[in-house]
């Protein structure tokens, strides 16, 4: 691929304006995208709630936030929004080249923002990209190239995770990938803000990160049936060290009135992304749902209790689309998931969906017994 150099400098923009885990997912493309570009300045347009975990990432020069949200409207106010963003953010930049790492999904602003960028280069999926995991030809699929994009990447059926897709960016594009692993961008004060919080937690107990939120209620283990497990793993010499959002200040007050107060930390709502990223760090075990702190385990090598909606007779039909657990497993480190055999009631005869559970609330999830995660930590413990 040619790029413009613009004064001798590139200029590379990247956009990724999705949720937490994602972002922790698309951690190393910025880090490869670095290795491409050592000289490069990179600029990183993120939704306002993800600024303070990318603050310090060492591999982008500039952070601006735009809240893809804000899009709700018809096509025409969407389009006005990100072409003022761009015009009074992006324009007197000059970009050579724009990546959108998202794969699919609802990806429109991104490709609509690198579009308006003026990027010389724009590189992505484009809207029709999952056509390719049903059977599609390669030709076909570039014949149905995005015009937001001078290069549509096609990726390969046999890639099914997001962080192969985010990194097959690079590849696809003709450039280099030298390390897959994920990271965390927290600091010195987060480190010692997390210390701070843990200190009372005495040598001998284990960590045991609990995540109970998701950004589905179907992804939700319920909190009554986590608790059953949690009050038999207590017997152990470890602390459940509580972390999520104040979304779920309900569910971990619930969890706290009922462990015995030597056994759970409850830091719900006390932490700030990156102190919640270290003390992840300092874990030893995460225990519970498909969310974005669990991503953050999984980057800084923290073995996984996983509890999954999906059915595991459902994994491998079309898994590149609706696979949950095939797409988002937690990347390079141990695990032990935990699903239900099969889909519950009507999921098990409506048409396929992303992640198989049909219902707004937990449901497919809840066939999952409590004593399956007793057995499933004491199996983790030993990987």
């Amino acid at each position: 691929m040619q790029i413009l150099c613009v004064g001798g400098l590139e200029n590379i923009l990247i956009v990724r304006l999705d949720v937490i885990g994602d972002m922790v997912l698309t951690s190393g493309f910025l880090r490869e995208a670095r290795a491409n570009f050592p000289q490069a300045r990179i600029t990183l347009v993120v939704a306002p709630f993800i600024r303070p975990m990318v603050e310090l990432c060492p591999y982008v020069n500039e952070i601006l936030t735009f809240d893809r949200n804000a899009l709700a409207g018809n096509f025409v106010e969407a389009l006005e929004k990100v072409a003022v963003f761009c015009r009074e953010n992006l324009w007197q930049k000059k970009f050579s080249i724009a990546f959108s790492p998202q794969w699919s999904g609802y990806n429109f602003p991104s490709l609509l923002m690198m579009w308006l960028s003026g990027a010389r280069e724009r590189v992505g999926y484009g809207t029709n990209s999952h056509n390719v995991y049903m059977g599609h030809s390669v030709e076909n699929l570039q014949a149905q190239d995005d015009f937001f994009l001078t290069k549509n990447i096609v990726i390969p059926q046999d890639i099914l995770t997001e962080v192969e897709r985010h990194l097959y960016l690079l590849t696809g594009s003709g450039f280099k990938v030298n390390e897959t692993h994920m990271e965390l961008f927290y600091g010195a004060q987060d480190l010692q803000r997390a210390c701070e919080l843990l200190e009372d937690i005495p040598p001998h107990c284990k960590k045991i990160l609990i995540g109970i939120g998701a950004g589905d209620a179907n992804r939700k283990y319920p909190v009554e049936k986590l608790l059953v497990a949690l009050k038999e793993l207590a017997k152990k010499d470890l602390v459940f060290v509580i972390v999520g959002g104040r979304a779920e200040l309900d569910d971990a007050n619930l969890l706290e009135k009922n462990l015995p107060p030597e056994k759970v930390l409850n830091l719900v709502g006390k932490t700030t992304l990156r102190e919640t990223e270290a003390v992840v760090a300092q874990a030893d075990y995460y225990v519970g749902n498909d969310t974005g702190v669990m991503h953050m385990a999984a980057a800084a090598q923290i073995p996984v209790l996983y509890i999954c909606r999906e059915a595991s007779d459902r994994k491998d039909i079309v898994p590149g689309i609706f696979s949950i657990l095939r797409r988002f497993y937690p990347w390079q480190t141990k695990s032990i998931i935990l699903q239900p055999a099969h889909p519950l009631d009507d999921c098990a005869t409506l048409p396929p969906i992303y992640g198989w559970c049909h219902h707004r609330e937990a449901h497919c999830i809840t066939q999952i017994p409590s004593h399956a995660i007793i057995k499933g930590f004491e199996k983790l413990t030993t990987l």
